[in-house]
């Protein structure tokens, strides 16, 4: 499958479901490409390399990736906050169609809920199905971590996250309790899938501590709990300080390290020295390259979040880095995310915001000999592999995937209502204004080949259902004595050459769209005695209206082999779209201004290399 990720973050940046996500995609045998911006997470600068351009189209190991502008800033501005979203919301919306190729399916990477914009003008565009991998609820995140408080802005975009959310055709969430969450305001739980994070396992299981750091940061000699990550409100760290304060005294040996940066950091190191908190060291944010040699320094791995009802449906990325490097974890967490930790056996589950209970789990911890601390380590790393590696996680992705391409083929709105909708918007205008020139087209047939003006002949419809096509005649009903047909050169008089040659003959197919017979846009309609000789594959070509115009048409129309135009038409069917049916029309203009591909008097098995016109004798017109 053809699979388009749109994401507001993306390698270089450091990202969850990035280009290793795209990699093993790609290995799985489907093609990938990603739209997404110029890289400037977390520090709200331009990576060097990049610059701010219209559009950038980079090529990383077989994966094309579009990169479209927006406005560079994470700091704690609302204003520059919603500039960054809403300036890549609208890049991606306008640029993104005119870049990227058809798609079978879309992935979404959800934070920030404006994302739900350009997917919504993808899914529309391209008519594919989308699929939300939502990482954080809005606005239950920023009412969390205190960037917005409660009222009616919360309201209009929890109405909007509500929205988006049911018109997805599936929805990926990190965790049961997100499930439950979505449920309940309103979204079908048949739609909604738990996929549990992975870690990038090429960065973080591959490498062997690097001992040179430990050397250079302090951590020799000491019992290391280590906190690696974003250091925000929501991870509520002055709980850690105050448990840094306890240790002094009841674990003198543990040593608590921050690896990692964000909008607390100051304040906090702040802290540290005004009350003199011995047992905390800050390390800069490190490559995610080199966190996998710094990860297994620690004697222990740290998460802890606010105690927020949020959080307790909340599993933070970090606790699959920390299971996979085989170190033995703290859990000052809640719900989904201390229940996992549970099931994994891989440390010590305690209440966040309590100090004294993370100053008695280090306490446990540093009175453990090394081998059961192993052990945990051993546990937690064993269940990694066995539940949220990144193997089981993309082959639960392609499933997903496979089972909203199916369903969008069945049930797609556009191919069950807006292909007659625009079909109808431009039928009506068009038979009003082209009046005259049909006048014009009944009196000169009449004139130079008599009576009938219009052919009719039957073809196989929608389904397979039988009706009459209509167009303008163009050759005489003139035979040899013998009654047998003359040659269709001799019975194309100059005017009849001229309407086929300028596709003016297929004018009355306007009249089959206005019956519902037809579309503008479709395969085009075979005799019915074909039928009975398609594959099941070819036959799926009558799941649409047969149209004026199709794939074949653009693609050398009489010229192109019947099997080609099967292909074609199959292929059509399967990516129905309002952005292909306008791609097909306005390409279609030029080559019936210039009559390509038009072959006057052609023996339809000239090109019948599938054998579907034998023994029929009759000419296609």
């Amino acid at each position: 499958m053809k699979i388009l990720i749109l994401s507001e973050f993306f390698d270089p940046e450091p990202t969850l479901k990035g280009l290793a996500f795209a990699k093993a995609l790609t290995a799985e045998g489907h093609e990938v490409e990603v739209l997404t911006g110029f890289p400037n997470y977390p520090g709200g600068k331009i990576y060097p390399g990049y610059k701010m351009e219209f559009r950038r189209r980079e090529v990383v190991d077989g994966i094309t990736i579009h990169r479209v502008p927006l406005f560079p800033s994470h700091d704690r501005s609302a204003r520059n906050r919603v500039l960054t979203y809403g300036s890549f919301a609208l890049s991606a919306s306008i640029i993104g169609p005119l870049v990227v190729r058809q798609p079978d399916v879309l992935y979404v990477y959800h934070p920030p809920l404006t994302i739900s914009i350009p997917a919504l003008a993808l899914k529309l565009a391209y008519n594919c199905p989308a699929v939300p991998d939502i990482q954080d609820l809005w606005p239950d995140t920023l009412i969390a971590t205190g960037m917005v408080q409660p009222g009616r802005l919360t309201s209009a975009i929890g109405w909007w996250a509500s929205l988006v959310y049911r018109h997805m055709d599936r929805i990926v969430v990190l965790s049961p309790g997100f499930r439950d969450i979505l449920v309940s305001r309103g979204v079908s739980p048949d739609k909604v899938r738990t996929i549990y994070n992975w870690t990038d396992e090429s960065r973080q299981t591959a490498a062997q501590p690097n001992r040179e750091f430990a050397r250079e940061w302090g951590l020799e000699g000491r019992f290391n709990i280590m906190f690696a990550g974003s250091l925000g409100p929501a991870q509520a760290l002055d709980t850690v300080l105050d448990a840094a304060k306890l240790c002094l005294d009841t674990s003198p040996n543990a040593q608590f390290v921050f690896v990692g940066h964000g909008f607390d950091k100051e304040r906090l190191q702040a802290r540290v020295r005004d009350e003199a908190i011995e047992n905390v060291r800050f390390i800069p944010q490190q490559p995610m390259d080199a966190m996998g040699g710094v990860l297994p320094l620690a004697d222990a791995l740290l998460v802890h979040l606010k105690d927020d009802p949020l959080f307790t449906i909340t599993i933070p990325s970090k606790i699959q880095a920390y299971l996979s490097s085989g170190v033995p974890l703290i859990l000052a967490v809640r719900g989904d995310a201390a229940d996992l930790g549970e099931s994994a056996h891989a440390g010590l589950v305690i209440p966040p915001e309590d100090p004294q209970a993370m100053a008695d789990a280090v306490a446990k911890l540093t009175a453990m000999t090394p081998e059961p601390r192993a052990a945990l380590g051993k546990s937690g790393q064993d269940f990694y592999h066995r539940r949220l590696s990144m193997a089981v996680g993309v082959e639960q992705f392609i499933n997903v995937f496979s089972q909203a391409i199916a369903e969008r083929r069945r049930n797609s709105f556009y191919k069950r209502f807006g292909k007659r909708i625009l079909d109808l918007l431009i039928v009506i205008p068009a038979l009003i204004v082209l009046a005259p020139l049909f006048l014009v087209l009944i009196c000169a047939t009449r004139l130079t080949m008599g009576s009938p003006v219009f052919f009719r002949q039957k073809r196989a419809g929608k389904n397979g259902k039988i009706f009459n096509i209509l167009k303008f005649r163009s050759m005489l009903s003139a035979s040899s004595p013998d009654g047998t047909p003359l040659p269709d050169a001799l019975r194309t008089p100059p005017f009849g050459a001229f309407l086929r040659q300028s596709s003016l003959d297929e004018l009355p197919g306007l009249i089959n769209v206005l019956l519902g017979e037809m579309s503008l846009v479709g395969p085009r309609p075979l005799l019915p005695e074909y039928l009975p000789r398609y594959t099941e594959r070819h036959g799926r070509r009558h799941e649409v209206l047969p149209g004026i115009t199709g794939m074949a048409q653009i693609n050398g129309r009489q010229l192109a082999l019947f099997s080609s135009r099967m292909e074609m038409d199959v292929w059509y069917v399967e990516h129905v779209s309002l952005w292909l049916d306008f791609k097909i029309l306005a390409l279609t203009l030029p080559k019936v201004l210039g009559s390509r591909g038009v072959v006057t008097g052609q023996d339809v098995q000239d090109v019948d290399d599938l054998g579907l016109s034998q023994p029929l004798t009759a000419k296609q017109s």
